[in-house]
């Protein structure tokens, strides 16, 4: 399973790395802080990225953090993991929205569907009509 696990997350990296750069470029009229926030955490991620590559690649030998024996994972997962979570955090904390604000958008999209009858049209009852 950590043979799958293992490639998958730092594709998920990567992604997450050239997204942050996307957002830069994308949100780049708003405030300096947004875009550099995206910049910093993207060269972050890369850094954490490009430790646990070479540290899954066997090429530092000393590293002074040592875990217990009988724990599942290995320090380079941690690692992987880490650089996850470090690049997913600022697209969450820039476009966060709170749980009022999901209710009320689903209050408002509810009140839209039923105006529209639900977006839902039969024209006749004939087989033909159906198989569009």
């Amino acid at each position: 399973m950590t043979s799958i696990i293992f490639p998958v997350t730092f594709g998920v990296t990567i992604f997450l790395s050239l997204l942050n750069m996307a957002f830069a470029f994308a949100f780049r009229k708003k405030g300096r802080v947004e875009v550099w926030s995206y910049i910093a955490v993207s060269i972050v991620e890369l850094a954490v990225f490009s430790f646990v590559l070479i540290l899954h690649l066997g090429k530092l030998h000393s590293i002074p953090l040592r875990l217990p024996a009988h724990l599942p994972v290995t320090r380079t997962e941690i690692g992987a993991a880490l650089a996850v979570g470090i690049g997913l955090f600022p697209a969450a904390y820039w476009q966060r929205t709170s749980a009022a604000q999901i209710r009320a958008k689903m209050a408002q999209d509810a009140k839209i569907i039923k105006e529209q009858d639900g977006g839902v049209r039969v024209r006749s009852h004939t087989p033909g009509e159906w198989l569009n």
